[in-house]
């Protein structure tokens, strides 16, 4: 018996030739000393709906109190905890905003930037132009220490007066550490201010006038979108994970850049860019079972990096490339976010198997079993994968009666067999092992196993063997 490599990192490799196995809509996650492997393989949260805006496009949201406030093409919608929409009012564009809000009492001051119309204030029941005509357009916008702070393209950041919208033309400073311009900022402990080509740090030394922050540090690195930086919202507080403008991904350890990446991850962001705009390259958080997770979306993939392994797993909905959940939340003791195929907004939770009813299609690819250049006859593989798990009270038979589909590879990846379906087995119904017999000979290229599940249960596969036997030739 051979042990099959299930990864703990997807890796498809640049070609499947040099790939190590792919992990689509699951995660690997270590298990405690005593427990029947040491690893497990686990079905990524799936998606349930939450609220129904009778909108489009989702543009990002933010909670101020008991409201969550969302933006949608050319729209505001507002939240209760209840999930009951209210339209606010008209906010032009279609690109994700930047959210802000400051501490004034009784009322907090709400603003939203779209980087194409500018700077808007969100009261419960207007869409107001922003007040201070001082103000330039700018970019993006975030809050800290009791101040706006607001990113114009040519460099220059612009702070509010102590919680307040008011806006002085001459309260702003220039980044000029690198001549980039700024995209972002972002409040983090610190103001981090994020250019083309690299992050300027400003710590708040109460200035008694002009610009309340001093600058502290310059970060040769810079980002390469606006949306493409996460770590830092409520909820999640881990520390600043971006995108930079060298297309890998860097976590910041203290005022150093390291690199998180993997080449496959690496090598998705390369050829996304180099076609496609970066600007929609965006990066959000979510938690869920103990798992903090940043997710990095485009249109044509998304990866999802698990900060408690430092390991990446992929997303896909059924149907698509990517993700359809965009921009989550922390809001009301729940994961919420945009969904892409709707304007609903989705909760993001290991309680659903399913995207609001559509499959989440959980599938498990091994690396190879070689003994290159020499050919393997296979007489079977067995697969220690949980049973017992469907629901008597579930959909009938997705639930009731789950099943794997089981499929093995002799061409390194570029071809599958027909899947052979294997029982998991009705609710606590555990019957033999789940294997599959006399799979013939493999090529040079050593055998690959793929599990796929897509029934709405709960997935959990801790290994998986094959006996094998040495062929010449």
């Amino acid at each position: 018996m051979v042990a099959i490599p299930f990864p703990l990192t997807s890796a498809p490799g640049g070609l499947p030739h040099t790939g190590a196995g792919r992990l689509i809509n699951c995660y690997h996650e270590p298990l405690a000393a005593g427990a029947r492997s040491a690893n497990v393989w686990r079905r990524a949260p799936g998606l349930r709906s939450w609220g129904a805006s009778g909108q489009s496009g989702n543009r990002g949201q933010i909670v101020v109190g008991s409201t969550l406030y969302a933006a949608f093409a050319d729209n505001v919608t507002s939240f209760d905890a209840s999930a009951t929409a209210t339209n606010v009012g008209t906010f032009p564009g279609t690109r994700k905003v930047f959210w802000a809000r400051n501490n004034r009492a009784p009322t907090p001051d709400v603003v939203a930037v779209d980087i194409d119309n500018g700077a808007r204030v969100i009261t419960a029941s207007s869409v107001l132009d922003y007040p201070d005509a001082d103000l330039p357009q700018p970019n993006s916008v975030c809050f800290l220490d009791g101040y706006f702070f607001f990113t114009i393209g040519d460099g220059r950041c612009f702070a509010s007066d102590l919680n307040s919208t008011s806006v002085s033309s001459t309260n702003f400073i220039t980044c000029e550490s690198k001549p980039d311009s700024l995209m972002r900022a972002v409040a983090f402990g610190d103001l981090h201010l994020c250019g083309t080509g690299s992050i300027e740090v400003w710590h708040d030394t109460a200035e008694p006038t002009g610009f309340p922050f001093s600058r502290v540090q310059v970060i040769p690195r810079g980002i390469i979108g606006p949306h493409a930086i996460s770590g830092f919202e409520d909820g999640i507080g881990r520390g600043l994970v971006f995108v930079g403008d060298d297309r890998c991904v860097y976590a910041l350890n203290g005022y150093s850049p390291d690199k998180v990446s993997t080449p496959d991850v690496d090598r998705a962001i390369e050829s996304f860019a180099q076609t496609n705009d970066p600007a929609d390259i965006e990066m959000f958080p979510y938690v869920v079972g103990g798992h903090s997770c940043i997710v990095l979306r485009s249109p044509a993939w998304t990866w999802v990096l698990d900060l408690e392994t430092t390991h990446w797993h992929e997303r896909a909905s059924y149907g698509s490339p990517t993700w359809r959940a965009t921009s989550a939340c922390n809001v009301f003791g729940k994961w919420l976010a945009g969904d892409g195929d709707s304007g609903d907004l989705v909760e993001i939770t290991d309680a659903a198997a399913d995207e609001t009813g559509n499959p989440l299609i959980c599938r498990i690819e091994s690396g190879p079993v070689s003994a290159f250049p020499n050919r393997v006859s296979v007489m079977e593989g067995t697969f220690d994968i949980a049973q017992g798990v469907g629901i008597a009270s579930g959909a009938d038979p997705t639930q009731t009666d789950p099943s794997v589909e089981i499929e093995w590879s002799d061409d390194g990846g570029l071809s599958w067999s027909v899947p052979l379906v294997r029982k998991l087995g009705p609710q606590s119904q555990i019957s033999g092992p789940i294997k599959v017999c006399k799979t013939g000979m493999t090529g040079n290229q050593g055998r690959r196993w793929r599990l796929t599940v897509s029934d709405a249960v709960d997935v959990e596969l801790t290994g998986g063997d094959m006996s094998a036997e040495l062929r010449a030739g």
